[in-house]
């Protein structure tokens, strides 16, 4: 499940619409690993909750309990911020917003407030405050595998918490590192620079014997950033990695991806000095089209804003790509690898040679103005307003209808040859033949 902040909401309806209402545990219980970063991340965090799907969606759709987990800096707050960041934020609008430390607050707030098994007196410690070598067992399925992905702040590098306390791909060091399930979320939903304020601070982080070493248990504390920092925003690729280097063979592998939307006004502006007629005609016709981007000026501001949330914006069809070639070489569109997210960019009108909203936006009040606010929403959508549109992008997406928003390929063209599904209706569909 990728990072994607509220637009995880998608994951947790897409995933209503495959197998009902259920339960986290029983979902669980369908799978041998299961991997996230970010918004993900909670979405996976609640099915480890054991939380109705519904309930998941419940969630993503209050704005009190989302503006628990961005938790707005206060004006003090900014101002005691003495860093380059909280000046930008103060003069042209980049830099932290949020309270990473009352994010962690919220987090197990709002979990530990859903958690029906602590509630009953069923298990004695909210499952969001257990160690991820726990969850399993919880999970009534000692084999699972739950992979969460962070970015070590000072060692820059990725971190995977995993709850397999004896993965191969962790052999090369006598330590386990047993992360509390809320801390490993905290860590992955961290997103920097123009999101939240200081690196997650994972405390504790306790130091756990392997079997076969006889290392002392400790605490100690470290501090992470949003795994999407380390390329990992669409983890299938390193969960295909944990799969087969614990043994599970490539062609046996079956992926369900599950994305939080992409969508972009159309780049033109490296068409506007193009030799080709054809580029030539396109630019003109679209130069002056709101969805379309035909600037091709720089500045300081906007070279920052690109930096600062460029980590959500990761080719995620790469990382898909890449696992699908490790499973099914030849790119026969045999692999079963199920990539879903909805894609809402501005679509190709071949008779006027303008792009347009797509089909399923246009009986809509003022199509393309809505287009374009969706268009510009950042993966914070904490308003009501936000969210409401990324509900309506579900309906229109999680649908039979032939008029709809395309699924994301996972390589090439619908109108040519591809790898994947061109709509959901088709994903669902193969990904029922998978299971």
């Amino acid at each position: 499940m990728d990072g994607g902040g509220s637009w995880a909401l998608i994951q947790a309806r897409v995933l209503k619409d495959i197998y009902g209402d259920i339960r986290g545990h029983e979902l669980l219980q369908k799978f041998d690993l299961a991997i996230a970063n970010s918004g993900g991340s909670l979405v996976l965090a609640c099915l480890c909750n054991d939380m109705k799907l519904s309930e998941i969606i419940n969630v993503f759709e209050d704005e009190s309990l989302r503006k628990k987990v961005f938790s707005a800096l206060t004006f003090f707050e900014k101002l005691k911020a003495q860093d380059i960041l909280a000046f930008l934020r103060s003069k042209i609008g980049i830099g932290p917003k949020y309270s990473t430390e009352r994010k962690l607050q919220g987090l197990i707030k709002v979990l530990t407030d859903y958690d029906h098994l602590y509630r009953e007196g069923k298990i004695t410690k909210p499952i969001v405050q257990m160690t991820m070598n726990e969850l399993p067992a919880l999970i009534n399925k000692e084999k699972l595998q739950l992979v969460i992905v962070g970015f070590d702040y000072f060692r820059q590098r990725v971190s995977f918490f995993r709850s397999n306390m004896v993965s191969e791909t962790d052999k090369f060091t006598s330590k386990y590192f047993a992360v509390p399930l809320a801390h490993a979320i905290h860590a992955s939903s961290n997103a920097p620079l123009n999101y939240f304020d200081a690196p997650a601070a994972i405390q504790p982080l306790i130091k756990k014997p392997k079997p076969g070493f006889q290392n002392p248990v400790y605490n100690t504390t470290t501090w992470f950033w949003d795994g999407a920092v380390s390329g990992f925003n669409n983890p299938v690729l390193a969960g295909l990695v944990e799969a087969v280097t614990n043994g599970a063979a490539p062609k046996d592998c079956c992926i369900l991806s599950l994305g939080t939307g992409t969508g972009s006004k159309v780049i033109i502006a490296d068409k506007s000095n193009s030799n080709d007629p054809d580029d030539k005609t396109l630019y003109d016709a679209n130069k002056n089209n709101p969805l379309s981007k035909a600037d091709v000026s720089f500045s300081f501001k906007s070279d920052l804003t690109k930096m600062a949330t460029s980590i959500l914006d990761d080719p995620p069809d790469s990382a898909t790509f890449i696992a699908y070639s490790m499973i099914d070489p030849s790119l026969n569109n045999k692999a079963n690898i199920v990539r879903i997210n909805p894609c809402y960019s501005p679509v190709l009108d071949a008779k006027t040679n303008m792009f347009v909203v797509p089909d399923v936006y246009k009986s809509d009040a003022d199509p393309v103005q809505k287009l374009l606010t969706l268009l510009e929403m950042d993966m914070d959508a904490v308003e009501n307003n936000q969210v409401d549109l990324i509900k309506d992008l579900c309906d229109k997406f999680i649908t039979d209808s032939a008029i709809c928003l395309p699924n994301q390929l996972i390589r090439g063209d619908a109108s040519t040859s591809y790898l994947g599904d061109a709509t959901y209706a088709a994903a669902k569909t193969r990904w029922m033949q998978c299971i």
